[in-house]
């Protein structure tokens, strides 16, 4: 029987089981975890790219589970799985910068291709999973930089490495709305992208080598560009649609426990109250069945005892007289006696 003072912590503990299941169910990774298919995924990836005679090398530790998908560290480099992304090979400078970043549970996600070489054949770039798109490239003299977003889709639109604008200098940053990346062209060059003023270049004219974009009467802004659609996921949205019902069903499942509860606390007498009593009505001195009436029987009276006598436990003293006891001076006797200021003869008297 669960008591008012149990009940906070089984409604508690009731609560607690409730939110973990529904975080559980409605999570993004939570019907597609399963680490030992992850890790057969990437040794499979693994053995592809050459074991260990690739640049990976001898592997560091088992596969272990990250952001609803798994990596295992080598040697050399990382491979990185998913559901959606499967097993992808990362190293060097930009694996490097993509952990230093968060790796896949930071806003990139994970890799969505191998480390691949750059259209110019000297530098090379990862792919990411981010919505909107991002990617790395790295060029050995150049450093490894962030491109995402608009910015990204504009400057590949152009040519990527090999158009007008060249090798990113500066990572994509965002501010008062607007991102822009830094490009190795001509001194100065700049794309920046925001929702009010569309695509901008720096020079102007470079807009004029991206498709689909002009500068109206030469001026310096360009025509506002759509955000690039997100890429398609593989995911069939089992996990994002049934999590709501089963959440819904596990609440009112902790609701009607907690009712049962509730009705059983009610019906609990409060701590400190004592239960009612009932007692007896007093018999009816007469009791009638049918048309005859019996009297009860009145209680025999109650006999009285005596009251009680005491006697005295000292025993009754003799009467006879030593002697030496003070007369007795009565008011017949009083004119008789002697009257003195004599202190000696009061001194002998009182001896």
């Amino acid at each position: 029987m669960i008591t008012r003072r149990q009940y906070p912590s089984y409604v508690f503990t009731l609560g607690g089981a409730t939110a973990l299941a529904f975080g559980l169910l409605t999570g993004p990774h939570s019907a597609t975890a399963d680490p030992a298919a992850d890790a057969a995924a990437i040794d499979a990836r693994y053995a592809e790219y050459g074991g260990a005679g690739s640049l990976l090398g001898e592997p560091l530790g088992p596969a272990t589970e990250i952001a609803g998908g798994a990596e295992r560290d080598y040697r050399g480099g990382y491979i990185y799985y998913s559901p959606s992304t499967g097993a992808k090979v990362i190293y060097g400078d930009i694996a490097e910068k993509y952990r230093a970043m968060g790796g896949p549970a930071s806003p990139l996600g994970f890799p969505i291709n191998d480390e691949s070489p750059a259209t110019d054949g000297i530098g090379r770039f990862n792919d990411f999973a981010a919505p909107g798109g991002a990617a790395m490239y790295w060029k050995p003299d150049g450093g490894t930089w962030l491109v995402k977003g608009p910015v990204l889709t504009a400057w590949r639109a152009s040519g990527d490495v090999t158009g007008p604008f060249g090798y990113p200098t500066s990572d994509v940053t965002g501010v008062n709305g607007t991102d822009s990346a830094q490009f190795a062209g001509p001194g100065g060059t700049e794309i920046s992208w925001s929702p009010a003023a569309g695509l901008v270049t720096t020079p102007a004219d470079l807009a004029t080598n991206l498709p689909g974009y002009h500068v109206p009467g030469g001026g310096t802004e360009g025509a506002p560009a759509a955000p690039p659609a997100a890429a398609a996921s593989t995911d069939n949205g089992i996990n994002r649609w049934w999590g709501l019902p089963i959440g819904l069903a596990i609440a009112a499942a902790v609701g009607w426990l907690l009712s049962l509860i509730g009705k059983q606390l009610a019906s609990e007498p409060l701590v400190g109250r004592k239960p009612a009593t009932r007692t007896a009505e007093p018999e009816p001195r007469y009791r009638t069945t049918g048309d005859h009436v019996t009297r009860r029987p009145e209680a025999p009276p109650i006999p009285e005892r005596p009251a009680p006598t005491y006697r005295s436990a000292r025993p009754d003293l003799p009467t006879e007289r030593s002697g030496r006891e003070k007369p007795r001076i009565t008011p017949e006797s009083a004119e008789d006696v002697p009257f003195s200021y004599d202190h000696k003869t009061l001194g002998d008297q009182d001896r």
